[in-house]
């Protein structure tokens, strides 16, 4: 499913903007920015940080913009690379599966919630979509560099942790 294939959403002229963009650093951290508000977006003139991923050994780090911990990614199950588990406090609060063999389908499963679909892209130049109960609630596009995935997400639906989940997609997407 890309992004072409749907009915342009009601809620896109209403959708809250974020993009996504991997650091500099060997270890390839991530910031979500919010464009909320913003016609455009430059290396001059960025968005507000979001949240961050920081990567460590075995694990990814989720900070809010400010640097407070929010959760701790991990590998989840006995196959690396298969799902991953966001927890906070220990507890759960999503579960991510890889559902194809080239890593463009996932299945994201909320603690509390409706499961996500979510079709990455498999080349630069395609779309990300994110699909709740089948219908559209995320949609995205990768550029001009591979570095950046930009987001556009239903109004109300643009948690700190689907977003966590959106950036540790591009991040798995840009190390592949």
């Amino acid at each position: 499913m890309t992004w072409k294939s749907h009915a342009r959403p009601g809620w896109l002229n209403d959708a809250r903007w974020y993009y996504s963009e991997i650091g500099r650093a060997a270890a390839d951290p991530v910031t979500v920015f919010s464009a909320v508000g913003r016609a455009e977006v430059s290396s001059a003139n960025p968005g507000t940080p979001f949240l961050h991923l920081e990567p460590r050994f075995r694990l990814v780090r989720v900070l809010d913009a400010d640097g407070r911990e929010e959760g701790i990614i991990r590998s989840d199950g006995m196959v690396p690379g298969v799902r991953y588990v966001m927890r906070r406090n220990g507890n759960p609060v999503w579960r991510l599966s890889v559902r194809s063999i080239v890593r463009k389908r996932h299945a994201l499963k909320p603690a509390s919630g409706e499961t996500w679909r979510f079709d990455t892209p498999f080349f630069w130049w395609q779309h990300l979509t994110g699909t709740a109960g089948g219908v559209p609630k995320l949609l995205g596009r990768v550029g001009p560099t591979k570095k950046l995935w930009f987001i556009w997400v239903e109004p109300g639906r643009d948690t700190s942790d689907i977003l966590a989940a959106v950036a540790f997609m591009h991040r798995k997407w840009w190390r592949w």
